[in-house]
This record gives structure tokens, sequence and C-alpha cells, in this order.
């Protein structure tokens, strides 16, 4: 039972941003979160700010100023000497002051604003604090980088600056980004990372605008030429805007602008087409007035018509939202973030970067009805003030702390790619939820990877299983763990579990695994008995380095025991089963007609030979009775031979979509040397069709032991296709039971009790 709010320490968040300043990126969007915050009763939750706070809007444009050019030489001793001496104390630093080690360790949840030092979420980590991180950039941030640099040096700066994000999405325990838009290019660039990692989407916000003056005149190209006139004669300070306000660069749109504005201002003299900010791209243009940089850009927005947005990349710019304030309309280009925001800000025109005319045309076209943009004002009121966003935070620290604790992570490992059993099984799993555990699958790219995305599984593909190799296993799997940083690693298939077992793990990590392929005949799953003693005697070494073990049937268990000397306890947990929607389950006590399918691999420890031996003599008795075998393997044609030679009409389709074949089927045929949990029986159990199945492994559990034949008795066999019985459901668990029961294996041994 949780204990009452009023009960509790305040939950203590750390928000770092190294300059917290009016403006945009980071830095707006912190100082607006802090200004709203210091307005708002907060009892149960105290943040804490780190960075240094200014009330000077920030100037981040790109803008330097040319540096005059210096013959190149040959680098000194003492240079080299002295960058070596630079990048020592910058790794030494790693962007820690005492004070800042003081507050994170402080705190309960850090939230990181904006690209910074890895190290930072390392040390917070490593101190038992949440690490949040939440990105800025239009893209990634080295991109950002280079986008806005140039010169020697900049491709190694980016590179830097990529390994070091990606390091951050990595220790991140949560990312937060404002929309899915947004967040486009971090996926592109750090999908597999993000993809094991909690996501968050929390809106951004800006406060109210302070200041809505007239501000022409006050920056004009030649404050001593006089009133600027238009072409027409009007005077310019009769004139409304078409604005773009920004960073004067390439990814921002600004030669965009500049050209569609070219194209319509001889069409539209009636108004003045305008920039206002500053950037390296920065050029004169006959079509359009430069107001220049300005520290409050709000007089400008609010006497202007229509404000531009024609980023090429976008995240989720602050300036559209401060222009919704002031009731302003908006044409966005779709890219990034500018497609949510249009989406919630009624008074907007979407277009594509490359048709800019047209979409300000028609903004110019709306915006002749003066009401048009004020909904956008009420949009903001409603969704986009600056204390809005400080609760949605308030709301996520509080989410956070109420389920610390309770949701613990596990890595899954898969060898496999395509979907067969142990697929079926993880998928099962997966989708039923494992109670209080967020599992990720690491496995191949394959049908499985893609089925798990597809119900929304977080999943990691790269080299491992066989077709990679052991070594290439191994890296795999310790980049997973460190992307994930799970409290269990459980492997399935026994490939999974040696490299699971040989891999260096952190020391809080405990090893699990599911057994779902053994037999007690050496010949099923090994080509000799020497190779059979050795894989014996290397089960029994990982077995040594696993907390907890699972078998899908009490014979699987036996076996375990019996062949690789198991001493710790072993849990028995069947596949669970679940009706597709739309399946039919039949409880007919006759059988209607004599259909019967065989659902598998056509090798010799299938038997598929017996089966056409026993259906040759059903065919005396019952004319009637047809055998369809679905699947392919090596002894296709030797059985076709048998069944022709025996003048039996048994059909070889090939591989049949399971679903379709068990709906055109009275009886399903398994007479395996060995079976585990067969997912064929649980399937033919869950419909209500009758089954013959050999007795052998987990056969029993599932339709009991007295419905069970000896393949080599041809006369018991054949009578019992003929005349088989329904099997009880009551033996089948469900999917949602397996998953409980995996989740109360996970249980550490002093908390087995309860329920």
């Amino acid at each position: 039972m949780s204990e009452p709010a009023a009960d509790r320490d305040p939950t203590r968040v750390l928000i770092v941003c190294d300059l917290i300043a009016p403006g945009g990126g980071p830095t707006g969007y912190t100082y607006n979160l802090r200004s709203a915050l210091q307005r708002l009763d907060i009892g149960d939750v105290d943040v804490d700010f780190a960075g240094i706070v200014t009330g000077q809007r920030n100037r981040a444009t790109g803008e330097r100023t040319p540096a005059p050019p210096r013959p190149r030489s040959r680098p000194s001793l003492r240079g080299l000497a002295g960058r070596i001496r630079h990048e020592i104390g910058h790794a030494l630093k790693g962007g820690m002051t005492r004070r800042l080690r003081a507050q994170i360790e402080a705190a309960d949840v850090v939230v990181f604003q904006g690209f910074q030092d890895p190290r930072r979420l390392r040390f917070a980590r490593r101190r038992g604090t949440a690490a949040w991180y939440m990105p800025h950039s239009p893209t990634i941030a080295g991109d950002e980088y280079a986008m806005m640099h140039t010169g020697r040096g900049v491709a190694r700066v980016r590179r830097r600056m990529i390994r070091a994000e990606r390091a951050l999405f990595r220790r991140a325990d949560l990312v937060v980004f404002p929309s899915a838009h947004a967040a486009g290019a971090y996926t592109d660039a750090f999908g597999a990372i993000i993809a094991n990692k909690p996501v968050r989407y929390v809106l951004s916000g800006v406060p109210k605008p302070a200041s809505a003056g007239d501000p022409v005149g006050q920056r004009a190209a030649d404050p001593g030429a006089g009133p600027a006139r238009a072409a027409d004669g009007t005077a310019e300070s009769a004139r409304r805007d078409v604005l773009f306000v920004g960073r004067y660069v390439a990814h921002k749109g600004y030669d965009l602008f500049l050209a569609a504005a070219e194209r319509l201002a001889p069409q539209h003299p009636e108004l003045r087409f305008a920039t206002l900010g500053a950037g390296p791209d920065r050029r004169a243009s006959a079509g359009v007035h430069d107001l220049g940089w300005q520290d409050d850009p709000v007089p400008a927005i609010a006497r202007a018509r229509l404000v531009v947005v024609p980023n090429r990349v976008a995240y989720y710019d602050l300036l559209p939202l401060e222009a919704a304030a002031l009731g302003k309309a908006l044409v966005f280009t779709a890219v990034g973030g500018n497609v949510d925001q249009h989406a919630l800000l009624p008074d907007t025109v979407l277009c594509g970067p490359d048709d800019l005319v047209g979409g300000i045309a028609r903004g110019i076209e709306l915006s002749a009805d003066p009401a048009w943009g004020r909904a956008n004002a009420d949009a903001w009121e409603r969704t986009f003030t600056d204390e809005r966003m400080a609760e949605r935070w308030l709301e996520l620290f509080r989410q956070w702390r109420s389920v610390r604790g309770e949701e613990r992570r596990a890595l899954w490992l898969v060898p496999v790619a395509p979907i067969g059993g142990v697929a079926r099984h993880v998928l099962d799993a997966t989708h039923a939820g494992i109670p209080g555990w967020r599992v990720t699958v690491l496995c191949p790219e394959g049908a499985l990877a893609v089925r798990l995305r597809a119900q929304g599984t977080p999943v990691i593909t790269g080299a491992f299983g066989p077709d990679a190799g052991f070594a290439a296993s191994r890296r795999t799997l310790a980049t997973a763990v460190r992307a994930t940083d799970p409290a269990i690693v459980h492997s399935h298939l026994a490939y999974a579990d040696i490299v699971n077992a040989a891999t260096r793990l952190p020391r809080t990590v405990r090893r699990f695994t599911t057994e779902h392929g053994i037999a007690l005949d050496d010949g099923v799953y090994h080509r000799s008995s020497l190779q059979a003693k050795l894989m014996a005697g290397v089960h029994r070494w990982r077995f040594r380095r696993f907390a907890g073990a699972i078998a899908v049937s009490r014979a699987t268990r036996d076996a375990m025991v019996a062949k690789w000397r198991m001493r710790r306890p072993i849990r028995v947990i069947p596949n669970g089963v679940a009706l597709p929607d739309g399946a039919a389950v039949r409880d007919s006590e006759t059988v209607a007609g004599l259909r019967i399918l065989a659902l598998s691999r056509l090798s010799a420890e299938k038997r598929i030979d017996r089966l056409i031996e026993a259906f040759a003599r059903v065919r005396v008795t019952r004319p009637e009775a047809t055998l369809t075998v679905a699947g392919e393997g090596p002894l296709r044609d030797e059985l076709a031979t048998l069944a022709a030679r025996l003048g039996a009409p048994v059909s070889f389709p090939g591989f049949l979509d399971p679903e379709a074949a068990m709906a055109e089927a009275d009886v399903i045929a398994q007479l395996s040397v060995w079976e585990n949990c067969s997912y064929t029986l649980l399937d033919a159990v869950a419909r209500g069709l009758r089954v013959v199945a050999s007795d052998v492994g987990g056969n029993a559990d599932i339709v009991g032991r007295e419905h069970c034949v000896d393949p080599d008795d041809l006369a018991a066999t054949a009578a019992a296709l003929a005349d088989a019985p329904l099997i009880a459901r009551d033996r089948l668990i469900t999917p949602r039971d397996m998953a409980a029961a995996i989740a109360r294996a996970y249980r550490p041994a002093g908390e087995e009790s309860g329920c």
C-alpha cells in the first residue's frame, strides 16, 4: 500500500542546463520551465536547477566574425603538447564541478536538458540517481554542429559529438521528447538504442508575452533616412509583415524564405516581407527587409500579419508558440515538430519545403480575415503556456515516483530469426507482459523482430546467433546489456544459453534460462554420443552461472536433471495458448469426417513413415479418410514413395498456414520421437480438435497419458486415428498465466512467499 502524498518526502528533482536564459533551444526551454515552477505551489516535488541563469536573451545564431587567414605551417612540438594537455584536461574534467556532483548526489531524478557530457549521466547512474535525457536540436547534435560550422576539424568534432550523444541515450533511464515527429532525427540515428528506452512526450510551453508594442522604426536599415515608403507610396509603418524570425542558416529555411518572398513581394505591395534575426548566411535581398537581431522579438511578431516557419529540419521551436500566444497565424513546413504544432494550432498552414511559395500565398489569402489567428491564442491558453508545460513535467515526476521500483528490466536472448516454437513462446509472453518487468528482446533481424515491433515489444537486432558466430554474439550481448541495463538476462535455446554464460555481465545481473528442447535420446539433437557428452559438460558448466531455470514440461525438467546433473530447482512453466480472434472451438462429441493433419518437418525424428503406415490401415475401414502432411524436409520424396507403395492417398502441400489448415482438419497427428511442449498439440486441444500423439516428452501433460500411443504399434495407432477422443481444455494455461508464472520465477528466494 502506497503512503499518502502528504506523508512522503518530496521527490527531489535536478534539471541540468549549463545556460538558462530566455530564447530558444534548451536554454530558453529550461528558462521557461524554471519561471513557471517558481509561480506554482508545489508540495510533493522539490525542483532545483543547475546552470548559469541570466535574463538576457540567448543569441546562439552561429554568426562568426571571420578570422584573418593564417599561413599554414607544420605543427610545432609546443602546439602538439598544448593540444594533448587540452584533451587530457577535457577528459579528466568531464563537465563536472564539485557543486554539480553534490546536486546530483542529493537528487532522486536528474533531467539533462540538451546535449551534454555523457559522463554526467554515468555519474548519476552510479550514485543511484535516475538520469533522464531530453535532446533539443533539430537534428542530432553532431549534425547541427556541422551545419553551423565550417573549416578544419569539423568532421572530427562531429564524430565525437555523435559518439557522446549515443552514450547519452544509452545511459539515460528515460528519454523525453516534446512530440513524436520532433524525435524523428534521433530515432533515425539511434533507433536501436531508443527503442529499448522508456520514452515520454512532454509538450513545450512559453510564457505570456511581456510586451507587444509597435517596433517600426526601432531597427530600420538607415534610421536617418526618414520614413521608408513602398513602391505604391505607402509608408512602411502602415504595412504589415510576412515575417521570418530565427537564425539565418539553411536548416532554418532562411534562404527558402528569401526566395519565396522575392517571388511574392511584387504581387503584394501592401505587405512587407521581413526577416528578424542574425546568422552566418545573411544576404541582402531586394524584396526582403532585414530587421536584424532584437533581444525582444515580441513587438515585431505582434505587428506581423503572418509568421513563416520554413525549416528544412525542425525539432519543436518555441518561437511559433510565442507567435501563437500573440494570436498570429503561421505557415509551417511539414518537417519535425512543425507537423505536431500545426495539428494543435488551428490557424496554420502546412506545406512542403519545396512549396513554400504556395504555403505563404495560402497564408496571405487566409489572413485577409482579421480573425484568422485568434484561435491560435486560444490553443496557446489551453495547451502551450509555460505553466501547462510545468504541470506536465510535475505529472511525469509523480508518475515516476508511483512506479519507482515496481517495474524492472529483463533482456531476453533468442538466437534465431524465423517464427518457430521458441519465437511463438517469446511473442506470446511479451505480448501478455511479464508483470512488473519491462522485457527487451535481443535477436537477429528477421520475422521474429518484425512481429515483436508490430506488437510494441522493444527489440534489439544485431549480430547474434549461430550465423553471427560466438565472438560477435558475445559483443552484441555486451552492447545490449549496456543499452538496456537489465536486472535479468534470460536466454532461450542452447546457443543463447552458452553465450549468456560466457559473456561478462555486471555483478547485479541475474542469468535465467528456459529449456525448450532437450531429449533423453542423444540422437534427437546430437550427431554422435561424443558430441552429446561434450555438450552435457558445457551445459553443466554454464548452469553454475545461472540464477534460475525454467522447463516447459515435467519431462523436460526430468531430462535436464538426468543428462546435466542439475542440482538447483527447476520451475516447470508450460507454454501458454490462446485462441486468435475469430478462431472457432469445436465442441461436437462426434467426428463428422476423418481429415487427418500433420504439421511437421519431414525428417526421421517426426516418424511420418509410421503415420502413413497407420493411415493405410485406417483406409481399409474408413475409405473416406484423408491425410495431409504439411511441411518440408529431407524425407519428402521417400515418404511420397512409401505412400504410393501402400496405396494411401497422402497429400504433401508443403508449408501451410497452421490456422487455415486446422480449420479444415478433424484430427491432429503427431508421432515424434520427442516433444517438449508442442504448440501444435496445444493449438489443437485449444480448438477442440482430436489428437493422436506419441507417448514422449511433454505430450502426456497436454493430452493425458491415457490418450497417447506407441507409434510402433500400428494397430493401436490406426485405431486411435479412426476414433480419437476429445481432450479436455482445462489442462491448458493461457499466455497471461505463463507470463505471471515467469514473473514469480524471477523473484529472489526471499520474495517467494505471497500470491
